[in-house]
């Protein structure tokens, strides 16, 4: 075996070598004839384009040169004088080069096409095969070497030998009316492969004609019947354990269009956690019940879909089909043709519902734990308080007036511990979503100047400048009262924790798709460690602990902004900026 670098060279040696025999050859017949130049020319041509077929294009263009040398020779002897007198002489010298390039080039090129499609037929799993005009095979793929049959054993008509005896005769007959005839062959035949067993194959062939209806060549194939029926089996199997699983599993297989529409859901959602069947025709923001609450979450979803993103984990509610609601988690890829078309998406659904309700189970259970210690906390003091009143009352009051003064600071003590009860039952109420019911429109201006006129005495009763500006115009979705309520809290807390002579500011802002409602004071202001805390419950700073206050004002607010799908910015450091900002309708 050559070396890799002598293999590479062998054929433009090989090439060149018969170039220039063929070449000088060539000359010596034309000399002797004394040819002119353009059939010199034409001859040379033609010895190049039949030596390009071995497939070297470094050779080609050294003969095409030496080509060139040899008829210059022909136009004024010596060689190499360059001393051409005729103008025609001239052009047939610059175009012969050109035309022997370019055709080299062409012929290069389809022999290369014609050896990799030579490779491509090789791949086949079939059997290929072509025939000349009368039916006799001249041509067969690798796959024929595989099972033990060679050219020889197929060229010309010895193909029928490879056919079982039975039915060679039939075999042969229906391929003779399909030659004369011009019509496409099929039929099943048993081939005999090396270990002298025949097998069932399905033979095809396809004519070639030329433009008066002559058949120019045949070309064939013949599929394995038995490796078609496993295969096929193997295809039906897949597509049973597919379905298989879509029927059996947690989740369930949906396909959707190019327009986000439903086309295909396998499985049964309605039997999982009694989820609604997809509609099909129907998109997935169709049916979800958190479209409006949300709306944010959904457009970065369908911003993602237009751009044919995958997606993961998206979360969304539905209504059950007990009317309760449900949770569910989607994902999905896209979709190509094989020209790069978007077709759709294809991905799987679960049923959250359980998981997100023991999460929220739990949050509430612990949160239930805590707000019971803080209650216990906040409200043994003033129970102990009036115990103590009590007590003392019934050992040391002598008189109806003692016994008055007693009473009276045991029933503030009580009062205190029921206005620490109502608002906690009310902050419950709030993050209970139980007054959603009651949203409408709401015009913030006048809401804020409402808020700023109930404050005003009060600020000044304590030396403190409220000042209000709300002349934008902003409209929003929620509930008025709980709004005015979460409002009136911080503008009652920047009031009160503002010393004398300071000033409070409450302002809308209205920017691009929202509504800003900013209460700023010139009190001690908030910590960077504080800001995560004080919106819980009963959490009162070392700065306000000698101001009356149960804690819950912000925790109330919190509550409401929550509800609302509103957000909550609250500023660290010296003097106190707490923000509301919420997506305006107009």
């Amino acid at each position: 075996m050559l070396p890799p670098y002598k293999a590479i060279f062998r054929g433009p040696a090989a090439q060149f070598f018969y170039g220039i025999i063929a070449l000088t050859s060539v000359s010596f017949v034309c000399f002797q004839l004394k040819a002119d130049n353009a059939t010199v020319a034409f001859i040379y041509l033609v010895v190049i384009v039949l030596l390009s077929l071995m497939g070297s294009y470094f050779a080609s263009a050294v003969l095409i040169l030496l080509a060139v040398a040899g008829l210059n020779y022909f136009f004024t002897p010596p060689i190499f004088s360059f001393n051409i007198d005729l103008p025609q002489d001239i052009a047939l010298l610059i175009v012969f080069p050109l035309v022997s390039f370019i055709v080299t080039g062409l012929v290069r090129r389809a022999e290369q096409a014609k050896r990799e499609l030579r490779l491509a037929i090789d791949t086949l799993p079939a059997l290929a095969w072509s025939a000349l005009p009368d039916g006799s095979v001249d041509f067969i793929n690798q796959r024929w070497k595989e099972i033990g049959l060679s050219l020889a054993d197929l060229r010309g008509s010895e193909w029928i030998n490879v056919l079982h005896p039975d039915e060679r005769l039939r075999v042969a007959d229906r391929w003779r009316t399909a030659v004369e005839s011009v019509t496409p062959y099929e039929n099943v035949e048993h081939i005999r492969t090396a270990d002298g067993e025949y097998r069932r194959f399905l033979s095809r062939a396809q004519p070639v004609c030329d433009e008066l209806g002559k058949i120019i060549k045949w070309y064939g194939a013949d599929i394995d019947i038995e490796d078609q029926k496993r295969a096929e089996d193997a295809l039906r199997e897949s597509e049973q354990r597919f379905r298989d699983y879509t029927e059996s599993g947690s989740d369930w297989y949906w396909e959707t269009g190019p327009d986000h529409r439903f086309i295909t859901v396998a499985g049964e959602p309605s039997t999982i956690g009694r989820i609604p069947r997809y509609p099909i025709g129907l998109a997935r923001w169709d049916f979800a019940l958190d479209l409006e609450e949300e709306p944010e979450k959904w457009r970065r979803y369908v911003a993602d879909l237009d751009a044919h993103k995958p997606f993961r984990n998206f979360r969304y509610r539905v209504k059950r089909t007990d009317g309760s609601e449900g949770y569910i988690s989607v994902s999905g890829k896209p979709v190509f043709d094989p020209q790069g078309r978007f077709l759709g998406y294809r991905g799987v659904s679960s049923d959250l519902t359980d998981a997100v309700r023991a999460a929220q189970l739990e949050e509430a259970l612990q949160e239930a734990k805590v707000v019971g210690d803080n209650i216990a906390h906040d409200l043994r003091t003033p129970l102990t308080r009036v115990r103590i009143h009590l007590e003392r009352g019934r050992e040391r009051a002598s008189t109806l007036e003692e016994f008055r003064a007693v009473a009276d600071q045991a029933i503030a003590g009580l009062d205190q511990s029921m206005t620490t009860i109502t608002a906690l039952l009310r902050i419950t109420e709030i993050e209970q979503s139980r007054r959603r019911e009651g949203f409408s429109e709401i015009q913030l201006a006048p809401l804020i100047r409402e808020v700023g006129d109930l404050y005003d005495p009060i600020a000044d009763n304590k030396s403190v400048t409220l000042r209000v500006e709300a002349s934008d115009e902003a409209t929003v979705r929620g509930d008025r009262d709980l709004l005015f309520e979460a409002i009136a809290n911080l503008v009652d807390n920047a009031v009160k924790f503002t010393p004398e002579g300071g000033g409070v500011e409450v302002a809308l802002l209205c920017r691009e798709g929202e509504a800003v409602i900013r209460v700023r004071d010139s009190g001690p202001g908030i910590s960077e460690r504080e800001r995560d805390v004080v919106t819980r419950r009963f959490y009162r700073s070392d700065k306000t602990r000698n101001t009356k206050g149960l804690g819950l004002g912000l925790s109330m607010v919190a509550a409401i902004i929550k509800l609302h799908d509103f957000s909550l910015r609250i500023s660290t450091g010296p003097c106190c900026t707490i923000e509301i900002v919420c997506p305006h309708l107009n």
